[in-house]
């Protein structure tokens, strides 16, 4: 094998909700994860040293602040690494907008390069590494449905909720998650999140309705800096998508929609007007 070519998924938050603050100065999460089938290509090849990331962005960095390259040199420090790699991230999945990309695409090289050059690591060793590299991380290695507590890398995995459209719309801003956490600390945000009966909801496989109290802690926030969130929110909803949040820090707005509505959801995003937003299609997986 010369190369291998491995899918990252993006993730969406069902809800978000924060308890405090840990000893370790991490905040102490609740929240449902959710895997979508946008994602970018993650492509694995030896060389003969160290490690070289290549990628179609222009956004993200290729160095030693990319949390690819720690997940390699992770891996490498794991197994007294003889060679080299080289990573190409083909990227889908927009920058800095709540989806877990850079995690998704880190997740994808700590698998990838386990069978890429056989190192047989146990699935609890890459867990392991995963949660060093990144909180978000540990979920993006097992694509799925999960209720995630601690820093976000405590996973219990959930039936899989029925299977929704996800019209996901970011303005052209990107958002600090460091900033944001810090800013919900210094606020008086109190938002109330049922978290019991979200998980019953879901347990029970009912279909997931905005009103039984689906939130995310953080999106006050958000809309405080980034107006736009609000706005794009109010068009969805308008339009008709009761079901619309922001995930993780944002500043991405996502409305979950039954497969039925195809009509209508096509529409919307051929005629969506404001020109600078990236807005895509994807579904829950």
């Amino acid at each position: 094998m010369k190369q291998l070519s491995i899918k990252a998924y993006a993730k969406i938050n069902l809800f978000l909700n924060i308890k405090g603050i840990r000893d370790d100065g991490y905040h102490e999460l609740e929240m449902v994860m959710q895997s979508i089938n946008l994602y970018d290509n993650i492509k694995i090849s030896s060389r003969k040293k160290g490690i070289n990331i290549e990628t179609n962005s222009n956004e993200i960095p290729v160095g030693k602040d990319n949390l690819v390259y720690k997940a390699a040199q992770k891996i490498m420090g794991k197994t007294n690494f003889p060679k080299g790699v080289s990573i190409f991230i083909d990227k889908n999945i927009p920058v800095a907008a709540g989806l877990a990309g850079g995690s998704t695409d880190a997740a994808a090289v700590i698998k990838g390069m386990n069978e890429f050059f056989n190192l047989n690591l146990e699935k609890d060793t890459l867990h392991d590494i995963a949660r060093q590299v990144g909180s978000d991380v540990p979920f993006c290695l097992n694509p799925g449905t999960a209720y995630a507590t601690g820093r976000g890398d405590e996973l219990k995995y959930l039936s899989p909720i029925k299977t929704y459209k996800v019209i996901l719309v970011k303005p052209p801003v990107m958002v600090s998650t460091k900033k944001i956490y810090e800013m919900y600390d210094k606020s008086n945000y109190n938002i109330e999140i049922p978290v019991k009966k979200l998980l019953e909801t879901i347990k029970n496989q009912r279909p997931l309705n905005i009103k039984d109290g689906w939130a995310n802690v953080l999106e006050p926030v958000t809309k405080n800096i980034v107006k736009d969130v609000e706005k794009i929110e109010n068009i969805l909803k308008n339009k008709g998508f009761d079901f619309t949040l922001m995930t993780g820090s944002g500043p991405t707005v996502f409305s979950l929609v039954d497969k039925s509505r195809k009509e209508l959801i096509e529409k919307t995003i051929k005629n969506w007007q404001r020109e600078q937003d990236f807005i895509t299609l994807a579904e829950t997986i």
